[in-house]
């Protein structure tokens, strides 16, 4: 049997915030820059109505970094943040520079993916870096992979007697969202990591990715995916979607995530 011990988990999923060094960087696409977006964002988090045990960031923290010292600009923003903050990279992050610039680790302490896992109230909460090594950030290179290595660790995890909740985060969507040309960017083993997170089905209360810029829960073999909107701008997608659309409403979103002893609530905010 699964016990909180009665007690209850809140955490924040943001997801995508894609800053910039440049407080006038734009894109061909986005024509505005996504700092102002994310300072509120910051500052609703911050004075949201319930408590909050910790805060996840599934990765894109920046757009495309170079240096170390591009992480500044995040460092100063999220780094504002009330709670205890986890992080994962994105496929617009460099794990290696994240590493030096972000978490300000040595070089013995760099690492070659960003995995890990903690605890708190009773709830494992595991983090799984879907980032490839391609400099490629085009669609064609924006997809995900998590190494053999990676899929033996999790694969530990998921298969051990554990009996406490169980929540995992990554970037990259896992399971096809139904637009081809969004599902050129899932993770490309999606069905290895899908089929080994079934060994925890008994205790796995959801799967929590950002990248696509929506809100969207998909459920396969009775494991629920919860994607959350981004701190810049939104999409939007439909079954069988061939090409991006935008959604008109660029208000940066998060998700409020409760586990309790039974239950696993998902709240889909938008600033």
């Amino acid at each position: 049997m699964i016990s909180l011990n009665g007690k209850a988990l809140t955490f924040v999923q943001i997801s995508d915030t894609h800053l910039h060094p440049d407080p006038n960087h734009i894109t061909k696409f986005i024509d505005f820059n996504p700092k102002e977006q994310v300072e509120r964002l910051v500052e609703t988090i911050n004075n949201l109505e319930v408590s909050v045990d910790f805060v996840m960031h599934t990765g894109d923290i920046l757009h495309s970094p170079e240096t170390p010292d591009d992480y500044e600009v995040a460092r100063e923003i999220l780094g504002k943040i009330d709670y205890p903050t986890y992080y994962i990279p994105g496929n617009h992050d460099k794990p290696e520079i994240m590493q030096r610039g972000f978490w300000q680790r040595s070089d013995d302490a760099i690492t070659p993916t960003c995995d890990y896992q903690f605890t708190m109230n009773d709830v494992q909460v595991v983090m799984l870096d879907s980032h490839n090594n391609t400099d490629d950030k085009s669609s064609e290179g924006a997809y995900g992979v998590i190494s053999p290595d990676q899929l033996e660790w999790l694969y530990e995890i998921c298969s051990s007697d554990e009996q406490r909740p169980l929540v995992v985060a990554i970037h990259h969507h896992i399971i096809p969202v139904g637009a081809p040309w969004l599902d050129k960017m899932a993770v490309k083993n999606g069905l290895a990591v899908h089929n080994t997170l079934l060994k925890a089905k008994h205790r796995l209360r959801g799967v929590f990715y950002g990248h696509i810029h929506e809100s969207l829960v998909t459920v396969r073999d009775g494991i629920s995916y919860y994607s959350v909107q981004s701190g810049w701008f939104q999409t939007r997608t439909w079954y069988n979607a061939q090409q991006p659309a935008r959604d008109w409403l660029h208000n940066p979103g998060f998700n409020l995530v409760t586990v309790t002893p039974n239950d696993l609530f998902v709240r889909f905010r938008r600033i």
